[in-house]
């Protein structure tokens, strides 16, 4: 029995003996931890709205259990070395290039656009007037009145408009702004020409122009375009078309939108009501190539724009261009314009 608690002491003193060496070893610890000081945060550790009060009172509760044994905590909070300005991380904002729109200029404007991918010309049947005429049977079993339509086969080759621009690697990389203004600088270009062509038409490939196609018409009674307009639409709708758009410069639409009556009262509405692009139910295009004083009336179901090649912008080197660091960037598109029907577009000019 005696034996028992002797092996029983010496395990309790073996017990006390390992938690004397323990805490010896945390005291050591301890000390090391008052001499050298308590790491209260770090840069970083906090997010940027922490005040520095508010860094103390944080780093004091996590060493809360060390000073309940020590009485003594030394807080330090850490601070960046080096102040950061605005020459650290500089950010310089671009104030934007100039450039002028697309805007809605062209007498394209005014045409359905159907793509028409890997075609270099389009073949197609223009009506270009009737031979006799319908008429009520006068005796039953009689010969009926012969109707025949007359077309005239046309094939029209793809016409090609483009524009290009140098650029340095240099501006093409740095500015993406500078570079977008040269791309809507070479759309706007190739929508000019291309009303150009179609209004006016080009030699090579051949395109007459949907002026010189369209039926010219000299009012003999209206003075007034707007008025002219009115009477050749009533003369398309006799005809079996339903003319929906018109195709004005844009200073003659201007005349229209400014015009007052006798007693200063503006014909075209309010003073500063919105003007919208419609006139007397038809469909306003502006078109610098449409001659001044003269309106290009059409029913539009009857033409179309046929686009081989929409409009794209490719970056390529051209000659030394490489040694040079330079590049072309070009603008271009392919169409075919296509008017089926004679009659369908008139070209009308106002009684002098």
């Amino acid at each position: 029995m005696s034996q028992a608690i002797l092996t029983a002491l010496d395990k309790v003193e073996n017990k006390f003996s390992d938690f004397s060496t323990e805490q010896r070893v945390l005291s050591d610890r301890l000390m090391n931890l008052e001499q050298k000081g308590s790491i209260g945060a770090f840069a970083g550790d906090h997010p940027p709205s922490s005040s520095l009060g508010l860094q103390v009172v944080q780093a004091f509760e996590a060493s809360r259990e060390l000073f309940e044994k020590t009485r003594s905590v030394r807080l330090e909070i850490k601070a960046a070395g080096d102040a950061i300005t605005t020459t650290s991380g500089r950010t310089i904002m671009s104030a934007g290039v100039g450039a002028a729109a697309g805007g809605v200029l062209g007498l394209q404007n005014a045409l359905s656009v159907r793509p028409t991918a890997s075609t270099s010309a389009a073949e197609y049947s223009r009506y270009t007037g009737q031979q006799g005429a319908a008429a009520v049977q006068a005796v039953e079993g009689d010969a009926k009145a012969a109707v025949r339509p007359d077309h005239t086969l046309i094939v029209q080759s793809a016409i090609t408009v483009a524009g290009y621009a140098k650029m340095s690697r240099q501006a093409l990389n740095d500015s993406q702004e500078l570079k977008r203004a040269v791309e809507i600088t070479l759309g706007r270009s190739v929508a000019t020409a291309l009303d150009a062509a179609l209004v006016s038409g080009v030699v090579n490939p051949a395109f007459a122009g949907f002026a010189p196609l369209a039926t010219a018409s000299t009012s003999l009674i209206y003075t007034a375009l707007a008025d002219a307009i009115s009477e050749a639409t009533a003369t398309m709708q006799t005809a079996g078309f339903s003319p929906d758009v018109v195709a004005l410069n844009p200073a003659d639409w201007l005349a229209i939108t400014v015009a007052k009556a006798a007693d200063g009262h503006y014909l075209s509405g309010a003073y500063l009501g919105l003007m919208p692009l419609e006139l007397r139910g038809l469909r306003v295009v502006l078109s610098p190539s449409v001659t001044v004083g003269k309106a290009l009336v059409m029913d539009s179901t009857h033409s179309e724009l046929l686009a081989v090649d929409g409009f794209s912008v490719e970056v390529a080197y051209s000659g030394d261009d490489f040694t040079r660091n330079l590049c072309t960037v070009l603008g271009e598109l392919r169409v075919i314009p296509v008017f089926r029907t004679v009659g369908s577009a008139r070209l009308i000019t106002p009684k002098a």
